[in-house]
């Protein structure tokens, strides 16, 4: 199990971000110790890394919301092959 900190480390954010994910619903609220500390299971970190790198990739909060609320991946493929369409859109701007 691990702390918010801990959680935050391993999926190389911060526990600002953490709670913040937690504010708009792309992270459940963790079960609590008897301290009131949250504790955290590997399926948070991995779900974590995933928030993480889907908004590198330029996906917003609420894009991401949708992508991971489903276990329907064909749901995130779409959305990932319209951000590389809006992409390549861009990269045409810019090149004309």
């Amino acid at each position: 199990m691990f702390t918010i900190g801990e959680l935050a480390s391993a999926a190389r954010t911060t526990a600002r971000t953490v709670r913040q994910h937690h504010a708009v619903g792309l992270l459940p609220e963790p079960a609590r110790r008897s301290n009131g500390y949250r504790q955290y299971d590997i399926h948070a970190v991995l779900r974590l890394v995933r928030i993480r790198r889907l908004t590198q990739l330029g996906l917003s909060l609420p894009e991401v919301r949708h992508a991971l609320g489903g276990d329907d991946e064909r749901d995130l493929r779409e959305i990932l092959t319209e951000l590389v369409a809006d992409l390549e859109r861009q990269e045409a701007a810019v090149r004309d």
